[in-house]
């Protein structure tokens, strides 16, 4: 009996070693919505840029992209299609994967992590820690907080952690389940990490992300997006770091989305787009608008029949005019 059972316990640790040495390929992708987005001159720029960190000998330990700007100038967006240009495209990106493609090296970890502030990042990890099955783990980090709202105490508690008053009593269970993520996909081959919203002014979450250079992680590539141009700052020609400043579109790419999302001809197009300053939000927005005001109506709305904005007025007070003008004509 005590041999039997011997035997099956090195019978076991035998499968297990296979298992670590020969991981079973995950498949984890979380890619920002794209929706409507247009491909802009800065997208070539981006992916430009990923090509010079992935040279130098830097094949094997993590690279840092870091896309910053003012807010509601896509770098979200710029980011989403840099991953999804690495996930459908993988013939054209081998520069990155580091090696031949076929079914087989399909690259599968490409993730979006939310960097708000510790409690969304501990979301994101707990997601992606599903998806790669460690199923366990994601639970026991999220019971290790879910335990302080059963009592009044506790929800009071759980309230000041939301108000990141005691934010630190995340880094317990976002340690543990951020190593343990990366541990397993490290075992996977390349990965692709996306931190959105990260804050120079969170320093105490960039323990929560591969640094740069790091060679304990593999070939990895962490894109983030921030406002902060001082977010890591560069160490070196060679140092696997770099930036890119996204910032209002050229015109010609602002006159073609504002074209695609509204429906109406370029040379309309571009009278409306220098409206919104080639900001890309806003164009989205304005564009959607027009759009369905003339699905709904059947009338479409020209440059003449829109108030002249006013010196001064932003164009969120401008767009509230252009709203209650239309609403006037609807009526009409």
């Amino acid at each position: 009996m005590r041999t039997m059972l011997r035997l099956l316990k090195e019978g076991y640790e035998f499968v297990e070693l296979i298992r670590h040495r020969f991981p079973r390929k995950v498949h984890a992708v979380r890619i920002p919505l794209r929706r409507g987005f247009y491909q802009r001159k800065e997208d070539k720029e981006v992916m430009n840029t990923l090509k010079r960190l992935c040279k130098n000998g830097n094949s094997s330990r993590v690279k840092t992209l870091i896309l910053h700007g003012p807010a509601g100038h896509g770098k979200v967006h710029c980011a989403a299609n840099l991953m999804d240009q690495l996930y459908t495209k993988p013939v054209c990106s081998r520069f990155f994967w580091n090696q031949s493609w076929n079914f087989r090296n399909r690259p599968t970890v490409l993730w979006t992590i939310n960097a708000t502030n510790k409690e969304t990042m501990l979301e994101s990890f707990c997601s992606l820690a599903k998806e790669i099955g460690l199923t366990k783990q994601a639970k026991a980090a999220n019971q290790e907080l879910s335990l302080f709202s059963r009592t009044s105490e506790g929800r009071q508690y759980h309230m000041n952690l939301q108000n990141q008053c005691q934010e630190n009593a995340y880094d317990k269970p976002l340690k543990q389940i951020y190593e343990e993520v990366m541990k397993t996909i490290r075992r996977h081959g390349s990965w692709v990490l996306l931190i959105e919203g990260a804050k120079e002014d969170r320093s105490s979450q960039q323990q929560f992300w591969p640094s740069p250079g790091d060679p304990s992680l593999g070939n990895g590539l962490v894109i983030m997006t921030t406002e902060d141009s001082k977010l890591l700052q560069e160490e070196g020609d060679d140092y696997p770091l770099a930036k890119v400043f996204i910032g209002k579109m050229t015109k010609e790419d602002a006159v073609k989305f504002f074209a695609k999302k509204s429906g109406m001809p370029l040379t309309v197009a571009e009278r409306f787009a220098n409206l919104v300053h080639f900001i890309p939000q806003d164009i989205a927005k304005f564009g959607a608008f027009m759009r369905e005001y003339q699905e709904e109506t059947n009338r479409q709305l020209n440059f003449e029949n829109l108030p002249v904005p006013p010196k001064g007025v932003s164009f969120p007070e401008y767009f509230t005019m252009m709203m209650e003008l239309t609403r006037e004509n609807q009526t009409q």
